[in-house]
């Protein structure tokens, strides 16, 4: 029996060490990713830029929408803009038969009502402006198609306000040259000089650099992420892994281990995950999204939710039943979490990087009892801590951890109610 006893010490202690080691990095990475105390819903809405004048009205729509509810401080909830600055002039294009790029940019007298109502939300607090891109496409590669392919000339050349969706996906990404596939990188050079040029644009258009990009189609390398630091970008928005270049069949590739909220980039930019996605059109309801804000939440992470133009701009009826699912999302997300938080991305990243003890959770036996959780969500590792046998040790830490916080002190500081950490 004794001998039995030991063979099982030495598998525990010594399979724990080893899987501990092995997965050094996820374990402290997930210790490090900032844990938050209460929950914070974030609407991330891309491609708003030049459009119709109706678009005005969709977004003076959305100004009342958002600001008819606020959270527990009073904030109204909060969409991000992933702003396209500029669309094709179709009419200069078609003159010079398309062998010439030409635009429109946001602050072209055409679209002064979209830019005011753009402003006039910033302004309320219901809008956060973030950079998609001077395009939503790279326009060497665009004309180049359009020399072979008579679907893309015409989409270049003949709506006065084509609609990036209707391009085929690849050539929706700006930082590759997706004619042919797999993708090839663009050049040094033309990074930096298209960098220069959307960053000195937004900030002639809004009076300042932008904090956040979104790159278009989650497309990116370390150049284009090197220029945008040295130009001034913060925070980069991402799926939670960069995806550099396409392959063969126009599939996104990744590159690089997963990305995590608060981690920062080799040139300097912090990342932050869009986790979630919330678009109507496609069939997603608020009780889906409140289904995605929960499983965040028990894991002490923000939701961001991806939620497009074309769901608020399309058909009448369709449009309608966005905005009532957008409604109903932050209704019953305040009515299900009282102290909900709304806020931009920008002010969510300041936030956390500042440890902010009203949002960010600093106490030991939570940060224990989040980091369990996180690592219960593994997969592999949560099945092998289970045959090694470190689960043993890990589930009386997490009741002990959970005890701490819920008649301890813990509970108390900072005005957290011991209910809001049992029921996460």
């Amino acid at each position: 029996m004794a001998v039995l006893m030991a063979v099982m010490a030495l598998w525990i202690i010594g399979g724990s060490l080893l899987l501990v080691f092995y997965y050094r990095h996820t374990l402290l990475t997930l210790w490090r990713e900032p844990m938050l105390r209460r929950p914070v819903l974030i609407i991330e809405s891309d491609d708003w830029g030049p459009g119709p004048a109706e678009h005005a009205e969709v977004l003076s729509r959305l100004i009342a929408t958002l600001s008819s509810h606020r959270d527990c401080s009073g904030h109204p909830a909060v969409m991000t803009l992933g702003l396209v600055l500029s669309i094709p002039d179709t009419n200069r294009i078609r003159q010079v038969s398309a062998i010439e790029y030409h635009r429109r940019r946001i602050d072209h007298p055409q679209f002064a009502k979209i830019l005011a109502a753009i402003c006039e939300g910033e302004k309320l607090n219901v809008f956060s402006l973030q950079l998609h891109g001077m395009e939503h496409f790279w326009p060497p590669a665009l004309l180049s198609a359009a020399g072979t392919d008579s679907t893309i000339k015409q989409w270049l050349t003949t709506e006065e306000f084509p609609n990036t969706e209707e391009l085929p996906s690849p050539l929706q990404s700006r930082w590759i040259d997706a004619v042919g596939l797999p993708s090839t990188p663009l050049s040094e050079a033309a990074i930096t000089a298209a960098v220069a040029e959307e960053i000195q644009a937004f900030s002639s258009i809004f009076g300042r650099l932008p904090q956040v990009v979104v790159p278009p189609t989650f497309i990116w390398n370390e150049m284009v992420e090197k220029q945008w630091t040295q130009a001034g970008v913060q925070i980069i928005v991402t799926p939670g892994r960069r995806l550099e270049h396409r392959d063969k069949t126009g599939k996104p590739v990744p590159i690089g281990p997963p990305l995590f909220n608060g981690m920062h980039s080799t040139s300097g930019a912090i990342y932050v995950i869009r986790n979630s996605y919330f678009e109507p059109q496609w069939g997603h309801t608020a009780q889906r999204a409140l289904q995605k804000l929960e499983q965040n939440w028990q894991l002490a992470r923000p939701t961001l939710f991806e939620s497009h133009r074309f769901n608020f701009t399309g058909a009448a009826a369709e449009a309608d039943q966005a905005f009532t699912e957008l409604h109903r999302l932050l209704a019953q997300a305040l009515k299900r979490y009282p102290d909900l938080l709304f806020m931009g991305t920008a002010q969510l990243m300041e936030q956390m990087l500042k440890q902010d003890p009203n949002l960010v959770e600093n106490r030991l036996a939570g940060r224990v009892q989040i980091w369990l959780k996180r690592l219960a969500q593994t997969g592999r590792l949560y099945k092998l801590a289970w045959i090694t046998g470190l689960a043993l040790v890990a589930v009386p830490v997490f009741y002990l951890a959970r005890f701490a916080m819920v008649t301890g002190s813990y509970a108390h500081s900072l005005n957290v109610a011991p209910q809001r950490d049992r029921e996460r």
